[in-house]
């Protein structure tokens, strides 16, 4: 009897439904340029590499900062030895452990000269870091070892209150030696790359994805709900609205403002529009005239800027920028300058003075070029601000656009010819500042201030919120007084998502880690 009726249970367990696979379908802004963690540098490459990593602590759902490799950890009482223990079930996509010794070797790698990193100042607290990213110490002089295989003792140069939520930072992720000798440079690659995050890297498919499936050796992988994420190139973000309404995405990286009205309309159950810490500015180039020594030339093409007028009616969110710091930051508050309270009527005409002064004029015009990265919103307001240059000031402005890559690669070479239009995110005041300083190597622009470079060494060791606060704002009157930038905008964060994702949290990082995502 058993026997008769064992083909007709097998045919009806064949014939039981499979489980489909879920994948999250997420526009990525520019193709990825790289996913070294202490390598890459666009935000589209950060979002991969927060699903692919994980560091000491990581963000949650809102972008607070939460126990991640390590699970908990202590502080000494003159706060410059951080004590991390890491937890017991921490594995690499291999299956091998993550241990103390893996984030002795990756930081060192982080800061090490030959790595060519870009981001090792967000490891500049820990003892000798920055001595080391200068080439004055090797990199095993770094303040960190491993006292056993979970534990981890990191001792800083000063005390630095707010040094954990540095570690959001991929700088500061572990990177898996064995892969990374082995493979040197390729490591990062579909098929070499190991990682100890959510979702391991399956496939590369160079200006169109990059899948990533989830990894079973995680911790929390029984918590992670998509099995499979694309992060497609969407650098036209036209297209990308496009692609959204046909059901191919089902987050967009934004919103062309040109669409915003028609979003509000039409899809207000999927816009998401949110406060997000950042700015975009206009950057000269320091490195050469006039730009280098003309400051009214400077302060006059600020001034005429109609900020306002930007933000409302061309982009049609975001706030004017009059500070380089944005305003709602943790421990720190902008001093606005004098202009911020004036009439557009006023600043123009106290520009065309400057311009005067400058030596420029109807009988001898400035022609410049403003570069700015392939991006719609780039493009309205790089329009916008020619327009305003030259009815103001009679000033001929040729309007440059290249891929994001490319504009990053004459950012940090400073090859561009006057003035780029740029972006600038994070939640932590003094970084937004750092990159001004003469020492740093993504200061694209080639600021060079003594006293700026004092006031952000006192913030560096200030003995507390208050004297920190009061040495940036030294500094940043300093920036805006040179002029050496020209702030445009307060950004925004612009996301259409489908109603079929659950688990999206607005927040001032704009932040959203797919392992938190979920299917409705």
């Amino acid at each position: 009897m058993l026997r008769r009726l064992l083909p007709l249970l097998f045919c009806l367990f064949c014939a039981l439904p499979v489980a489909a696979e879920t994948v999250l379908r997420v526009g990525n802004g520019p193709d990825s340029e790289s996913l070294d963690p202490h390598r890459a540098v666009g935000a589209g490459d950060s979002r991969i590499l927060t699903s692919l990593f994980e560091g000491l602590l990581t963000p949650d759902a809102a972008g607070r900062m939460v126990p991640g490799a390590a699970e908990r950890w202590t502080v000494s009482e003159d706060g410059l030895t951080y004590t991390f223990h890491l937890r017991a079930d921490g594995r690499w996509s291999d299956g091998s452990a993550v241990t103390a010794a893996d984030f002795v070797w990756s930081w060192r790698r982080a800061v090490d000269p030959a790595t060519r990193p870009l981001f090792a100042d967000f490891l500049y607290p820990v003892q000798n870091a920055e001595e080391i990213a200068a080439g004055r110490l090797p990199p095993d002089s770094l303040g960190v070892v491993a006292l056993d295989d979970r534990t981890l003792q990191v001792r800083l140069k000063a005390p630095k209150p707010n040094f954990t939520d540095y570690l959001y930072h991929r700088a500061t992720y572990p990177v898996h030696r064995a892969s990374v000798e082995k493979y040197g440079d390729g490591f990062a690659r579909a098929g070499n790359l190991v990682s100890n995050g959510a979702y391991m890297l399956v496939e590369q498919v160079p200006q169109s994805h990059v899948t990533v499936a989830r990894n079973p050796h995680f911790h929390g992988t029984a918590g992670v709900a998509y099995d499979r994420v694309r992060f497609y190139a969407t650098e036209d973000t036209q297209a990308e609205l496009r692609r959204f309404r046909a059901g191919e995405l089902d987050i967009t990286e934004t919103v062309p403002p040109s669409q915003i009205d028609w979003v509000r309309e039409n899809l207000p159950a999927e816009f998401r529009l949110a406060p997000r810490a950042g700015i975009n500015f206009i950057a000269p180039n320091l490195r050469r005239e006039p730009w280098k020594s003309n400051r009214a030339l400077r302060l006059a093409l600020s001034l005429t800027i109609d900020r306002e007028g930007i933000a409302r009616r061309i982009l049609r969110d975001g706030e004017p920028a009059f500070t380089f710091v944005p305003p709602g930051l943790p421990d720190y508050a902008p001093a606005l300058p004098a202009q911020a309270a004036w009439t557009q009527d006023a600043r123009d005409a106290l520009a065309r003075d400057l311009y005067a002064q400058a030596g420029y004029g109807p009988d001898r015009p400035l022609t410049l070029t403003l570069l700015y990265a392939t991006k719609e919103a780039n493009k309205q307001m790089a329009v916008a601000i020619a327009a305003r240059w030259q009815s103001v000031l009679g000033v001929k402005t040729l309007l440059e656009n290249q891929e994001s890559k490319v504009v990053l690669g004459r950012m940090r070479d400073g090859s561009y010819p006057d003035l780029m239009l740029r972006e600038w995110f994070w939640v932590f005041p003094e970084k937004y500042l750092e990159i001004m300083r003469s020492r740093e190597q993504r200061n694209g622009n080639g600021y060079q201030n003594p006293d700026f470079d004092a006031a952000m060494a006192v913030a560096d060791s200030a003995a507390s919120r208050a004297d920190f606060a009061q040495a940036l704002q030294r500094a940043e009157g300093l920036l805006l007084s040179d002029a050496a930038l020209m702030p445009v905008t307060f950004a925004t964060s612009r996301h259409l998502v489908a109603p079929h994702v659950t688990g999206w949290i607005d927040n001032l990082r704009d932040s959203h880690p797919v392992r938190y995502l979920a299917p409705k």
